[in-house]
């Protein structure tokens, strides 16, 4: 079967919030002054949505979404994709839903009043070093509820992957819970992402019962994994997921990233560019590609270079989902997508 024909293949299906990431270049006296801690992630208010966008220059809007860019990955890959998730009726509502409707992805919606819940966004301040700073708003997100599942996609769902951003909405955490037994019961998997250390903090009794109970596929950087298992090592790391029976990837920025398969452990290299323009969705577009792996039977080495290379071309321009077609840049690079 060609890359270009993934209806035969079980949906990969993200879950988490629909938003339109708004880009502005700042320095880091203007974080300091906007009382931004460099590199977090920060859930806001609409009055602190507005203070903050009225004090930097935005020059570029992006669809967006943790969970959201994955799965626009992963159809980029040619991978049957869908998604859940809430958006208002407004203008950022429309360019959201088209930009997961216009790569095939399965986006059955019905958009909230803007007026009440409008669609959420995330501002992305970043710096000359190119380091992100978010400050979300989730606006229609949190309405996400277990009334928005539809079974025939869940049942077609070989892997649910869920972002961990999910359980700063409790209707939305129900829904996951929901469609996670749905999908478990069919046969599929649960992958699951930890978002931010910040996240954690906020969740992390929830996300250890999930790690230690329902999830497959864990995917973190190496802050997030430390901060869930209470540990300083990533040995310990990859001995509490093999405890729990859990695979994934734990990626560590330039220095690459483990992947754990069942009792196999290997490290992958993060691959070089010419330079780093924007590391927003770099954690995104790894899952991407590592994701497109596991659901195509690759061995674990493979399954990480893949995220690996989906990561690097991220990275070298603003916006969190692919410019370049994925399946070229793959193939190029001697891993071909069938």
């Amino acid at each position: 079967m060609s890359a270009s024909s993934p209806s035969k293949r079980p949906l990969i299906t993200g879950m988490g919030a629909a938003l339109v990431d708004l880009f502005a270049d700042v320095d880091d006296a203007t974080l300091e002054n906007l009382g931004s801690p460099k590199g977090s992630m920060t859930l806001v208010d609409p009055p602190r949505a507005a203070e903050l966008s009225a004090g930097v220059d935005i020059h570029t809007h992006r669809p967006g979404g943790s969970a959201a860019n994955t799965v626009a990955g992963l159809a980029g890959l040619g991978m049957a994709g869908g998604f859940i998730g809430k958006v208002g009726d407004d203008a950022l509502g429309q360019i959201f839903t088209a930009s997961m409707t216009d790569l095939g992805v399965t986006f059955p919606v019905t958009p909230c009043d803007a007026s009440v819940h409008p669609t959420g966004n995330c501002l992305v301040l970043v710096t000359p070093d190119a380091e992100r700073t978010m400050h979300t708003l989730l606006g229609a997100s949190v309405t996400t509820a277990s009334e928005d599942l539809r079974t025939d996609m869940l049942d077609a769902t070989g892997i649910l992957f869920c972002e961990g951003y999910v359980w700063d909405s409790p209707t939305a955490r129900e829904a996951f819970l929901h469609a996670a037994a749905h999908v478990k019961a069919g046969g599929g998997k649960i992958g699951f992402s930890l978002s931010d250390s910040f996240c954690v903090e906020r969740h992390r009794e929830d996300f250890l019962k999930l790690f230690e109970n329902d999830i497959d596929i864990l995917l973190a950087n190496t802050a997030e994994a430390t901060t869930l298992l209470g540990v300083d090592q990533m040995d310990d790391v990859v001995t509490a997921m093999h405890e729990a029976r859990v695979d994934g990837a734990i990626t560590s920025g330039p220095e690459g990233a483990v992947i754990v398969s069942g009792d196999e452990v290997v490290s992958v290299p993060a691959r070089a560019v010419d330079k780093v323009v924007d590391l927003t969705g770099a954690g995104d577009q790894f899952a991407a590609g590592y994701l497109c792996g596991v659901a195509t039977g690759r061995d674990p080495e493979t399954c990480g270079t893949m995220g690996a290379l989906a990561a690097s071309e991220v990275i070298q321009h603003f916006g969190p989902r692919p410019e370049a077609g994925l399946i070229e840049v793959f193939a190029a690079n001697g891993l071909p997508v069938s």
